[in-house]
C-alpha cells in the first residue's frame, strides 16, 4: 500500500479497540494496512464471528454508498494500522486510481457472496452443525486416521486456526462447541506420547447430518 495513503489516513488501533457498532450511523470505511480485525454481528441471541480481517481488507464500506447503520459490530484483533477514509477521499481515490477502482468492485463481489453464505449459514445451521461442516472441511487437508481405520483424526490447534481463518469462528466459540459434541459423544479430544492433542471422531456423523 503506498506509504503516502497510510501517512494521510491511517490510524493506529490497540487490541481489543472498537471501530464501531452494530446499529451505530458512520461516514468512513476503513482498509487494514497491517493488523486484524473480527467481524461480529448478532444472532441467534448471541455474538457471532463473521469474519477475521487481515492486510489488505477492507470494511465499513457500505457508510459509503447508504445512509444505513453500521450492520456488523469491528474490533481490533491485535495492534494494527488502519486507515480510515470518508466519502470525499473515497471519490477521490476512485477516481483517479483505476486499479484501486477495480480491487473494490471485485472484493465487494466476493464478499457479498460469502455474506449470503455466512447468514444463510447462521440462520439455517446450528453452531454445532455449522462445526461439523469445518471438521469436513479440514479433514480434507489435514485428516488422518487412527491404526484401526475406523476414527478420524484431526490436528487440534490446527483446526480451531482453521475455522478461525476460513468460517469465521473464533477459538473461544470453536472450544465451546468441540465440547458440546464431546457431551454427545460425536468427537472426542485425545492426547498422543508427544502431547499433541487430536480431535478424533468416526465418518459416520458426516452421513447422519448429511455433511459433505
Amino acid at each position: 500500500m503506498a506509504v503516502d495513503l497510510v501517512k494521510r489516513f491511517g490510524r493506529t488501533f490497540i487490541e481489543g479497540q472498537t471501530i464501531f457498532l452494530e446499529g451505530e450511523t458512520g461516514n468512513e470505511m476503513y482498509i487494514i494496512h497491517e493488523g486484524a480485525v473480527t467481524i461480529t454481528k448478532k444472532a441467534r441471541n448471541a455474538e457471532q464471528v463473521l469474519a477475521v480481517l487481515r492486510d489488505g481488507e477492507f470494511f465499513g464500506e457500505m457508510a459509503l454508498f447508504t445512509d444505513q447503520k453500521r450492520s456488523a459490530t469491528a474490533i481490533v484483533a491485535k495492534k494494527s494500522v488502519i486507515l480510515e477514509i470518508d466519502r470525499n477521499s473515497f471519490d477521490f481515490m476512485i477516481t483517479n486510481n483505476s486499479q484501486f477502482a477495480v480491487n473494490m468492485i471485485r472484493k465487494l463481489c466476493e464478499r457479498l457472496k460469502n455474506t449470503d453464505n455466512q447468514i444463510s449459514e447462521l440462520l439455517i445451521l446450528s453452531p454445532e452443525t455449522r462445526l461439523l461442516k469445518a471438521l469436513s472441511s479440514y479433514w480434507k487437508s489435514a485428516g488422518m486416521k487412527d491404526k484401526s481405520g475406523e476414527l478420524l483424526l484431526l490436528p487440534y490447534e490446527g483446526f480451531i486456526e482453521h475455522v478461525r481463518k476460513n468460517f469465521g469462528i473464533s477459538a473461544d466459540d470453536a472450544n465451546r462447541n468441540l465440547l458440546k459434541l464431546k457431551e454427545q459423544k460425536l468427537v472426542a479430544i485425545r492426547k498422543d506420547h508427544s502431547g499433541h492433542h487430536f480431535i478424533t471422531f468416526s465418518p459416520k456423523i458426516f452421513d447422519y447430518f448429511n455433511i459433505t
